[in-house]
């Protein structure tokens, strides 16, 4: 026991200190070798407690449950409402996500970047648990209205009391963060994808057992109440997951920041620009020292005064290069993202009318095409990540869409159409690895207000353009159903010019300091 109790203690203080030490014998604990498994299990505890991943299947999980809810009760209703006629059921149907949608669009808005400063300045926590707070609190209501048959507008407040608690947006801006601060600068751009990945497995999965659950698990008469209520249960468990299990890792204190260089120049992800950065500014000093001292004037002191990394990178304008390159960022974003919002939008009426006339079980592989390009975009990072620059795999992503919604345009048979979808197979790549270049731009305290700002972009422009992309379809079916298809091409490759021009700045860094100079 004396043994065991010192070996326990000696393992909690120094934890990989165990090696050869001690033995477990059948009667106690002796000198000898140790298993290390005690420092194992506590390694695998500490890497459970950066894993947000496991917080995000969960959630997409729960949100397919809840979804799939959803449409089924809204179906139901208006069934009931519109009885007799099919246009108005269908009506019915429309615009109550209509206004769904809106609502959960657009009011997160409002408290993203306040709960993302939050997360900057307390915990990264903040900007997770609350909209997961949100969710479980919120989204209940739906079982409350299939056990009490309340209207259906009752979703619609439960909508927007959820985008009052940040909603996805201020979720997925939390994670990004979280995952940014996890992660090295080598690892973030594998460690952005793979959490794709994860979501949209996450997804498939809870979207293709949500189907039966509903069918098949009753409660008495209130069909849909076990899959709702199976839904709040997951959000609970992602919510005490990231309450009680996630860490998140020590802030830097000022002290040290102030002793390192700015993170514009020290994570720039291509090989030499911080070298070239420091190395201009060290001769912009030296250089300005020996003409003050021969001037008599006494700039040459001020120039020894701020004569630290900071300070140089400041001279040589690499800030100024990071801002801007942080602009073009967001423009490239933000582009491509209406681009995919308003082409993917107009695909699920497109393929139930003529030319293609899908039947349900067509629909489903259709959207099983449409998932299995998280699993192919996240493969591409891997591989490609080893030979081509963080840039280069946005380039390639950009092409990919914009390539496979032009054949989009000229699909007449279903076979194309999977032909498109597998061309669209990098389609994932370049939202995550922009915000990967970003983040690689920004100090560590400002990932979640960078992101967030980002985030809600992004959501701004989805609603925008799925609302936009679905009125052209709606008068342009009839005589040119493929036209939104084409414009969400050309608006794709137009995004790639922004991401072009960042390439040029971040490998000649110093030619465009000196036009900033």
């Amino acid at each position: 026991r004396q043994w065991k109790c010192f070996t326990s203690a000696a393992l909690a203080v120094f934890p990989g200190s165990c090696g050869g030490e001690f033995r477990s014998t059948g009667e106690g604990w002796s000198p000898g070798t140790c298993s290390c498994s005690v420092y194992r299990v506590r390694e695998m505890c500490g890497r459970l407690s950066s894993f947000v991943e496991i917080a995000v299947a969960l959630h997409q999980v729960a949100g397919a449950f809840f979804d799939t809810t959803l449409l089924m009760v809204a179906q139901e209703r208006c069934n009931a409402t519109a009885a007799g006629s099919r246009v108005k059921r269908q009506a019915c149907v429309s615009q109550f996500y209509l206004y769904n949608n809106l609502l959960l669009g657009i009011t997160p808005l409002v408290f993203t970047f306040t709960l993302a400063r939050l997360g900057d300045q307390k915990s990264r926590k903040i900007t997770i648990c609350v909209p997961l707070l949100g969710y479980l609190l919120f989204r209940s209501l739906l079982l409350w209205t299939i056990l009490f048959q309340l209207p259906l507008e009752a979703m619609l407040v439960t909508a927007l009391l959820n985008g009052f608690s940040g909603g996805f947006t201020s979720f997925w801006t939390g994670v990004m963060a979280f995952a940014s601060d996890t992660s090295s600068v080598e690892e973030r751009s594998g460690r952005l994808i793979r959490i794709e990945l994860i979501s949209g497995l996450a997804g498939m999965i809870g979207s293709a057992a949500s189907g039966h659950i509903f069918v098949h698990f009753t409660l008495s008469r209130y069909q849909g109440a076990v899959l709702a209520a199976s839904s709040c249960c997951l959000y609970a468990l992602s919510l005490l997951y990231c309450t009680l299990v996630l860490k998140v890792p020590p802030k830097q204190t000022a002290s040290e920041q102030a002793r390192t260089p700015l993170e514009s120049d020290r994570l720039l992800v291509q090989g030499g620009q911080d070298q070239a950065c420091r190395s201009e500014a060290a001769a912009g000093v030296e250089a300005e020292e020996q003409n003050n001292a021969e001037d008599g004037s006494q700039i040459g002191t001020v120039g020894l005064q701020e004569g630290t990394a900071s300070a140089q990178d400041e001279r040589s304008g690499c800030t100024p290069l990071s801002n801007i390159t942080v602009v073009l960022l967001f423009a490239g974003g933000v582009l491509y993202d209406l681009s995919v919002a308003g082409g993917v939008d107009v695909i699920p009426m497109f393929v139930l009318k003529a030319p293609l006339k899908w039947n349900a079980i067509w629909v489903g592989y259709g959207n099983a095409a449409g998932y299995t390009i998280f699993l192919t975009s996240f493969l591409g990072v891997k591989v490609l990540s080893r030979y081509l620059k963080d840039t280069s795999l946005i380039v390639i992503g950009m092409v990919s869409f914009s390539s496979g919604m032009l054949i989009m345009a000229y699909v007449k048979w279903t076979p194309l159409f999977f032909i498109a979808r597998a061309v669209m197979m990098f389609a994932l790549i370049p939202l995550p690895m922009i915000r990967s270049v970003i983040s690689k731009q920004i100090s560590d305290t400002s990932y979640g207000k960078v992101l967030g700002l980002l985030q809600i972009f992004v959501a701004l422009t989805g609603v925008i353009a799925s609302t936009i992309f679905l009125k052209i379809y709606m008068v342009t079916e009839d005589w040119y159903p493929s036209l939104c298809f084409s414009m969400s091409s050309v608006i794709s490759c137009l995004s790639i010019i922004p991401i072009i021009i960042v390439e040029r700045r971040l490998s000649e860094p110093s030619r465009y300091s000196r036009r900033l100079m």
